[in-house]
């Protein structure tokens, strides 16, 4: 049987997917959050490609499975977007609609949250090879996080 362009595509792209879903074996390690959330510390972790523009680009192309690291201080200028896979542009007005630290560092002064971790966390969305990212890029940031005693992620996508 002969698959037309599109049907090609639609195999290679689901394909894809298929490898990049991991079945969840056993329980799921939920935690209740105990907390009150104005005493604790809260993380951004976005998918959105942000990073400092000090900072490499990601390899969009190649599903750029690394980690950026974006101080507690960083400003809104001091920020890019290098995901291509999405309409960024309501993003690149205003990084907050995928990174919203400037909202956080609100919510911390004005003491709705204990305040805001000292590092916060750039990725892209687009990893379809994920065992870079669960073996050795997860582990960083579960590390960095543990160190800055962060009591919750807010996890945005792009």
């Amino acid at each position: 049987m002969k698959l037309s362009g599109n049907k090609v595509i639609e195999s290679v792209m689901g394909l894809k997917a298929s490898n990049m879903v991991h079945p969840i074996e056993g329980e799921i390690p939920l935690t209740p959050f105990a907390k009150d959330v104005g005493d604790s510390v809260i993380a951004l972790v976005t998918t959105s490609g942000v990073h400092l523009k000090s900072q490499g680009v990601f390899d969009v192309e190649a599903g750029d499975p690394t980690v950026r690291f974006i101080p507690h201080t960083s400003i809104e200028t001091d920020l890019m977007i290098s995901h291509t896979h999405f309409d960024r542009s309501d993003a690149d007005r205003d990084i907050n609609c995928v990174f919203p630290l400037t909202r956080l560092k609100e919510l911390a002064a004005e003491g709705v949250i204990g305040g805001a971790a000292p590092t916060h966390y750039g990725l892209m969305g687009y990893i379809p090879n994920t065992k870079p990212l669960l073996e050795e890029t997860i582990p960083k940031i579960v590390q960095q996080l543990t160190s800055e005693h962060v009591d919750a992620v807010l996890l945005n996508p792009g």
